[in-house]
């Protein structure tokens, strides 16, 4: 404890002022709306918790408390390494995904015969990409890996698909 003590006011303050700027940074890194505002409410929670540990000679408020909202937003990735929105589309029939979109049925046939020969990392990251229009950063932390690993994965599985198409 760093003999800091912050009032209810205070405590209100924080909230009032950094609620907006906390929401916007979790609602930009979830999708879904829910998950996002029960995110920011463990945000707060920890914020409030750890209030009497906050060190303002290490860090400005704002900092600790993005760092806390960056750290939220990371261990609900890591609890969720295989969450309902990336499990629901890998156990997808990559067949069924080309028939849905099928302009060109054959040209997608192929297609779907090529991400079936990718490694299944590979095949994730290019169908959560293309197929569900997510950022390759987003899809970096869904994966538990680092972006330039993402961006890495995905240039080889896009020459690999090339190759065989």
């Amino acid at each position: 404890m760093n003999g800091i003590s912050f009032s209810a006011d205070e405590k209100s303050k924080i909230y009032t002022d950094f609620y907006p700027k906390v929401n916007a940074y979790v609602r930009g890194k979830i999708a879904d709306p829910h998950e996002a505002e029960d995110i920011v409410s463990s945000v707060f929670l920890r914020v409030y918790e750890k209030l009497d540990s906050y060190d303002p000679s290490r860090a400005s408020l704002s900092t600790w408390i993005y760092t806390i909202s960056h750290n939220t937003v990371v261990d609900y990735f890591r609890k969720r390494r295989v969450h309902t929105q990336y499990a629901e589309y890998m156990d997808a029939d990559l067949h069924e995904i080309a028939d849905d979109t099928a302009p060109d049925n054959e040209l997608l046939e192929q297609l779907a015969d090529a991400l079936s020969a990718l490694g299944q990392k590979e095949r994730d990251l290019i169908v959560l990409h293309y197929y569900k229009g997510y950022t390759l950063k987003v899809i970096a932390e869904m994966m538990g890996m680092s972006y330039a690993n993402a961006k890495v994965i995905h240039t080889k599985a896009l020459a690999n698909l090339r190759g065989r198409m």
